[in-house]
């Protein structure tokens, strides 16, 4: 198993939903804003249809981050042994299941983002 997953590229995953989502809800500034400053404002909102998302957005992030974890945990094992880590039967099934929370996280967000729009662009 090669392991390619960098913080740099957690935090780009978190970056791109953070951006769709700070533009749709009209955050001021959202493009110079940090991670943690679009999730505070993004927190900060109101209406239902945010507070909905902000909760997707957190479940998104503890998947990924569980499953991140994952492949962290790993790394230092394959960089000590320079040679594929293989992952044991019961290591494949945990990593079927991050992965699967992960996607169902990632989809249930997008979906009702989607909606969003939808909604958005029907009033419009």
């Amino acid at each position: 198993m090669k392991i390619f997953i960098s913080e740099a590229d957690r935090q780009s995953a978190r970056r791109i939903a953070l951006k769709n989502i700070a533009r749709f809800f009209n955050i001021n500034e959202w493009q110079s804003k940090s991670n943690d400053d679009l999730i505070e404002d993004i927190a900060a909102l109101k209406d239902k249809d945010a507070i909905a998302i902000d909760k997707l957005l957190k479940q998104y992030f503890k998947a990924y981050d569980e499953w991140f974890a994952f492949y962290q945990k790993r790394k230092p094992i394959k960089n000590e042994t320079e040679a594929e880590y293989n992952l044991s039967s019961k290591d494949q099934k945990e990593l079927d299941v991050l992965i699967g929370k992960r996607q169902n996280a990632l989809d249930d967000l997008q979906k009702k983002f989607d909606e969003l729009q939808l909604i958005r662009n029907t009033i419009k």
